[in-house]
């Protein structure tokens, strides 16, 4: 029999695009790993480009990557120089127990990808295994219902993919990582406070409408609204929205309630806090859903609904991870 490899592959966390999702892969199992994404993604960041006429709040979660984990190894190969090796060194570093995040290869030719057969596109994705009896290679990716899953096409279809990127002048790279030594990974609830700290400091004081750049923190809810408000005015068309953007506020919350839990169940507090904060996750999600509605219908009755969600889920949000912070304050006297 031929040889095959087939890493652990659960539904991550953060998968709002596959690079996000990408680190949890190599913790899956691991007792401790986590706790890195409840120490350091408190955040939650957008731009203001579409108060300007760009189409999407670019909403994303920092801290949550590959790069972000020190206790990932990693190792890096482009592409340029070595495609009539690169299915060798792909299964090279999958027999050593790395998964492989790669980007730049052509979503048109991967079966099974957002994009097959529909739209040319240098794409990414995490490469979790390989079997030569069928000559296949499994991919965690956005399949074509833009679900995060774990999608198997023939290797043939990914070394197309790869040609067509290259052909294409797109030159991209393949990172292989893993937990690579023993590791223990604290809750540390003195950098959980701080950096909850950050991310409360924040208003349209210190990120003004009329600025450019990032904004971090709790303003962003606030900034999402006037994102729905666009929507609302025609000002950013049906067509263009961004109907991703509310899954990152969603996953935001199942990381903070992740945290809660971990910090009540190490110092043996009650779960009131985690709780009540569960209700703030189930109103991003109701959000969230809404929006996806919208996205699918156009049904203009939902904005209001949507628009006033986001405010008072920031406004619960803030109420209870303030209550969070002064309990974590009391741990640190």
């Amino acid at each position: 029999m031929a040889k095959s490899v087939a890493l652990p592959f659960v539904k991550p966390m953060f998968a709002t695009i596959q690079n996000s999702g990408a680190a949890e892969f190599a913790m899956i199992g691991h007792p401790t790993a986590f706790n890195s994404f409840l120490n350091k993604a408190t955040n939650i960041a957008c731009t203001r480009k579409f108060i300007k006429g760009f189409t999407t709040p670019e909403i994303s979660i920092p801290n949550v990557y590959i790069s972000n984990h020190t206790f990932l190894g990693r190792y890096y190969v482009g592409f340029r120089f070595t495609y009539d090796y690169c299915m060798d060194i792909i299964k090279s570093m999958l027999d050593s127990g790395m998964y492989i995040y790669y980007g730049g290869v052509d979503d048109f030719y991967l079966p099974g990808k957002s994009w097959y057969g529909t739209r040319h596109m240098h794409h990414d994705g995490v490469i979790c295994g390989y079997d030569d009896n069928d000559g296949t290679i499994s991919i965690a990716a956005h399949d074509i219902n833009w679900v995060y899953n774990l999608i198997r096409m023939p290797q043939e279809c990914f070394m197309r993919g790869l040609k067509s990127s290259l052909e294409d002048k797109f030159y991209g790279l393949m990172t292989g990582y893993m937990i690579e030594e023993e590791v223990q990974v604290e809750l540390q609830e003195d950098v959980i406070l701080k950096n909850l700290n950050e991310y409360m400091d924040s208003n349209f004081k210190k990120y003004p409408i009329d600025a450019t750049g990032e904004v971090r923190g709790i303003v962003v809810h606030d900034y999402l609204a006037m994102y729905i408000d666009k929507l609302k005015d025609g000002s950013i068309p049906y067509e263009k929205m961004d109907w991703r953007a509310l899954r990152p506020i969603w996953e935001h919350k199942k990381c903070m309630l992740e945290r809660i839990k971990a910090v009540e169940k190490k110092n043996g507090w009650d779960t009131d806090l985690s709780e009540r904060y569960a209700s703030v996750v189930e109103k991003a999600d109701r959000i969230r859903i809404m929006y996806a509605m919208y996205h699918k219908n156009h049904n203009d009755k939902l904005l209001d609904k949507i628009r006033n969600g986001l405010l008072d889920l920031g406004k619960s949000d803030k109420e209870l991870v303030g209550i969070f912070i002064k309990k974590l304050e009391n741990l640190t006297i």
